[in-house]
């Protein structure tokens, strides 16, 4: 059996790599912060098929035990914090110098296939972002520089979603200097689901899935309309992992979107499907604000057509995610 080695591995995503991995039958090794976090994603994973590897900086760490025996590795760490407070140091040099240092030890260990974790949010090249009336696709980039990105005078997300940006053209750089490592990278955009990996408190949620949670959490409030197209999480896990073995997806962007989510129409499926709940709910529309506004499509032909991935639908992905935050919230509280 084959072992893939999984960055991140206990992310909201990452851990759901695993997962998949393993239900296919790869040996896997993950990639965490520290001993402790490796300790929690044992018990998660207690398989003789899964182990950890301890890599505290993903720019300085050396990656040399973590590859011993590896044949792939699906890169999904990355970091995400919702507060900025330097451009470079919270988000740019960690996902730009974080995916060559991994690269650079692939390249060393002879490992010759390399997945890495993008986003949909390096695409959007029209003002409107996603609300373009338009098709995204592998040819389209965001217009943002590294130097505006560094420059402290845009939001997290945009410096987030620009440092994705420069990590994937790194990644292709390196491949053309190194086209003995194969290297895909899958784009998806913005993904609700279960969750499985260890989490103390229901603060530490994961951004997406902290969206459906303060519609259902009492707060009263509606998370703004951002990203108005979806994908679930198992799916995406399953577009990461099949890609492993798909020669199709060598030196491919693969773009992964199931349709439109607006927070309305996410609203409205928790409304209809679980009305016991209703004390919770903040205040419903009348219409859905964004009614009206064109919402981007998302070129996910490689995922769904070659790997043959189509994903869920909005409502089995909300309810899904409902009821793994409600069962989150009966096991460790609000708080």
């Amino acid at each position: 059996m084959s072992r893939i080695l999984v960055t991140g591995a206990n992310g909201f995503l990452g851990a759901h790599i695993v997962k998949e991995a393993l239900d296919n039958g790869y040996l896997v090794r993950g990639t965490v912060r520290s001993q402790a976090k490796a300790d929690e994603l044992k018990k998660v994973f207690p398989s003789d098929k899964f182990d950890t590897a301890v890599v505290p900086d993903l720019i300085t760490s050396d990656y040399t035990d973590a590859l011993k025996g590896v044949t792939a590795v699906i890169h999904s760490a990355s970091p995400f914090t919702m507060g900025l407070s330097d451009p470079k140091k919270d988000f740019l040099d960690p996902a730009i110098d974080g995916t060559l240092n991994i690269l650079r030890a692939v390249q060393a260990a002879g490992v010759k296939r390399f997945v890495v974790t993008s986003t949909v949010g390096t695409l959007p090249n029209r003002p409107e972002s996603l609300f373009a009336d338009t098709t995204y696709g592998p040819d389209d980039w965001l217009p943002i520089t590294y130097e505006q990105a560094a420059s402290g005078t845009l939001p997290g997300f945009m410096v987030y979603i620009t440092s994705k940006k420069y990590a994937e053209l790194a990644a292709w750089d390196f491949a053309k200097e190194h086209p003995e490592v194969k290297v895909t990278a899958v784009n998806p955009t913005i993904i609700f689901g279960p969750v499985i990996h260890p989490i103390s408190s229901l603060k530490s949620l994961n951004a997406s899935n902290m969206a459906i949670y303060s519609l259902i959490n009492g707060s009263k409030t509606i998370p703004p309309d951002d990203v108005p197209v979806f994908c679930d999480v198992v799916s995406t896990a399953r577009v990461h992992v099949k890609a492993l073995d798909s020669e199709a997806t060598y030196g491919k962007r693969v773009l992964f979107a199931k349709g439109p989510a607006t927070v309305y129409q996410i609203l409205q499926i928790i409304v209809k499907a679980r009305p016991e709940l209703a004390d919770r709910f903040p205040p419903i529309p009348d219409v859905d604000p964004v009614a009206g506004k064109p919402i981007s499509r998302i070129d996910s032909t490689i995922a769904m057509d070659t790997l043959g991935i189509k994903g869920l639908e909005l409502e089995e992905t909300v309810l899904q995610t409902v009821d793994s935050l409600l069962e989150l919230e009966k096991k460790l509280g609000t708080k």
